[in-house]
């Protein structure tokens, strides 16, 4: 290996609160969640609709999320019907013209889900990405637009001692982390929720990254007590 090539030691660095930014979705543009079948999706949407936000939560079929709980009245449902990549672009596209451009983009990510079904998860939320691209990016011209994804692993982004934890799901933070390097004016962020966390816990903590105006950030976990992110910890010549 080159010498001028050095290894960095990952570690857990805290983090304190966010602060918040004073920004919205564009006037007619909504926020796009995707249903994780429990009541973080429903409260999120509640939360969101509080802030003046217009939501459309997309559902994966009964094959992979069977649970699909009541909405709130003013929240549209589309459930996708198959995992195609046709059928997912025809859906966004019904969504945009039925109901606004397509400003933010949150997925929630199952707590728990067969290794099977979070690997058709994650490739459904690359394509999504895909067929987001120009409709985030050109909201992001006119005001922040987001891409954010939501997991459960250990709130410590998979560097806690959980045996338990499905690998996979990490590829949720490579997703973010490539996106947010290449859509440069969408607000990227990869959060990971310690599953003990209770439902209103994890909204605000959702919602908090949502407004963070610090753009330093795309890795933030929450454990039941602390705020954290992943940063190098040394350099050490290979």
């Amino acid at each position: 290996m080159p010498d001028n090539i050095k290894l960095g030691v990952a570690k857990l660095k805290i983090l304190p609160t966010p602060d918040k930014l004073d920004c919205s979705l564009c006037q007619g543009d909504i926020c796009l969640i995707t249903d994780d079948g429990s009541m973080l999706t429903v409260n999120l949407a509640n939360s969101l609709i509080k802030q003046g936000w217009q939501v459309v939560i997309v559902s994966f079929p009964e094959s992979i999320i069977e649970e699909k709980l009541p909405l709130p009245k003013e929240v549209e449902r589309v459930i996708l019907s198959d995992l195609t990549e046709e059928h997912l672009k025809q859906q966004l596209n019904n969504i945009i013209n039925s109901y606004g451009l397509i400003g933010a983009f949150i997925h929630l990510n199952p707590l728990t889900v067969k290794a099977t079904a979070a690997k058709t998860i994650l490739q459904h939320v690359f394509l999504v990405a895909k067929h987001l691209k120009n409709s985030l990016n050109k909201t992001a011209k006119k005001q922040r637009s987001w891409f954010v994804t939501v997991t459960h692993l250990d709130g410590k982004l998979g560097l806690g001692e959980d045996s338990h934890i499905e690998p996979i799901i990490g590829g949720l933070f490579g997703l973010t982390k490539t996106l947010n390097l290449e859509w440069q004016k969408v607000f990227c962020r990869a959060i990971d929720l310690n599953p003990n966390l209770d439902i209103q816990t994890a909204v605000e903590a959702i919602v908090a990254e949502i407004f963070d105006p610090n753009l330093l950030v795309t890795e933030v976990g929450y454990t039941s007590n602390k705020r954290i992110t992943i940063e190098s910890a040394s350099n050490l010549n290979a």
